[in-house]
């Protein structure tokens, strides 16, 4: 005779297997906000000491623009990177 589970036992199979699957992506997620607020401080702490007057657009802007896309919000970085020597190059 055939053994078949009871539909209790399908139903909690497949919750257990859903709340694993949601487990992992919030630790996804905590992560990425982690990073998302890391990159956010680090360019206003270091826009500030700089002396930039556009130090809150920098660290408050540069994170939202993980809106369009995590590789949108690391090309502004990159170009933050790039301003920040030419502008210390040119004002010395």
């Amino acid at each position: 005779m055939l053994d078949l589970p009871s539909v209790a036992q399908v139903m909690t199979e497949e919750f257990l297997l859903d709340a694993a699957a949601v487990q992992d992506d919030l630790w996804i997620l905590l992560v990425l906000l982690v990073f998302w607020a890391t990159i956010g401080r680090w360019l206003y702490r270091d826009a500030t000491s700089r002396g930039s007057e556009w130090a809150w657009q920098w660290g408050f802007g540069t994170p939202l623009t993980v809106v369009a896309g995590i590789d949108v919000m690391l090309l502004v970085v990159v170009i933050y990177l790039l301003l920040r020597d030419s502008a210390q190059s040119s004002g010395a």
